[in-house]
């Protein structure tokens, strides 16, 4: 299957930027986000980096805990959502800027929380991001991965069916894949704390996407088959009618040495 350009990852972005804040938005968040912040040790005195924070929700969870945020998406579609969300929310303490994750304008050593979310399955290159990360964050602070981990029986299906789904999917690491690529840029053993985000009804999941291969109400059935065959990593459920996914998610810290 054929790799987007970087250009036309942007315009999937784009096309997804209402959805997936609404999707995001709806989605329920308030023990989820008390256990992330307590994982990730956010403080009062932090200044936070939120990497490719899309609609900005993640910035806008941490501002009331944290100094300020900075949000770094690529996409002006998805810093426009965050912005209105933002505006909504009365939060002052977060700048959403626009900027490549690969090579981030920023100083070195300048937060103290570099985190992203729901993202790195989609970077061209996940090393140099990480790296990135790693380097401006200050010594003791905290980078920090929340994405997609699929059990690695399961990836290559996984990774195929997000492709088919979302053109812009690039590759979703296993746990083992993280960790290796943290060590390939100069970070330790981190802490890992996995599980199960959902269940999501996937026909909300397939609202948001505008795959180029196959129609939505073919990846529906495929959905609705693997919750007999489970071979894709999704753990499907059937509600009635209703397709439930829970997507395999892994929270990954380090600290910076």
């Amino acid at each position: 299957m054929r790799q987007l350009s970087r250009h036309n990852r942007v315009e999937q972005h784009t096309s997804q930027a209402k959805g997936y804040a609404a999707l995001t938005a709806g989605l329920a968040q308030d023990e989820r986000s008390v256990l992330l912040r307590e994982r990730i040790g956010a403080n009062p005195d932090d200044e936070v980096l939120d990497v490719a924070c899309g609609p900005g929700r993640l910035s806008l969870e941490l501002a009331p805990f944290v100094r300020n945020v900075t949000g770094l998406d690529l996409t002006p579609a998805m810093l426009e959502q965050a912005r209105e969300a933002q505006g909504r929310a009365g939060v002052a303490n977060v700048a959403f800027v626009a900027g490549d994750a690969a090579t981030m304008a920023f100083p070195d050593a300048v937060f103290s929380l570099a985190i992203s979310s729901a993202a790195f399955h989609h970077f061209e290159a996940p090393r140099q991001v990480l790296a990135e990360m790693v380097r401006v964050c200050a010594s003791g602070g905290r980078v920090v991965v929340n994405d997609v981990t699929p059990d690695s029986t399961k990836a290559a299906e996984y990774n195929r069916m997000e492709r088919l789904r979302d053109p812009s999917h690039g590759h979703a690491h296993t746990v083992d894949e993280f960790i290796e690529l943290g060590a390939c840029v100069g970070l330790g053993k981190p802490e890992v704390y996995s599980s199960l985000s959902g269940p999501i009804p996937y026909s909300a999941v397939l609202a948001t996407s505008f795959p180029e291969e196959i129609t939505r109400e073919a990846l529906l059935e495929l959905m609705r088959r693997d919750s007999h065959e489970n071979r894709l990593g999704f753990a499907v459920q059937l509600r009635g009618d209703e397709v439930l996914v829970s997507y395999p998610t892994s929270l990954i810290v380090w600290k910076r040495p």
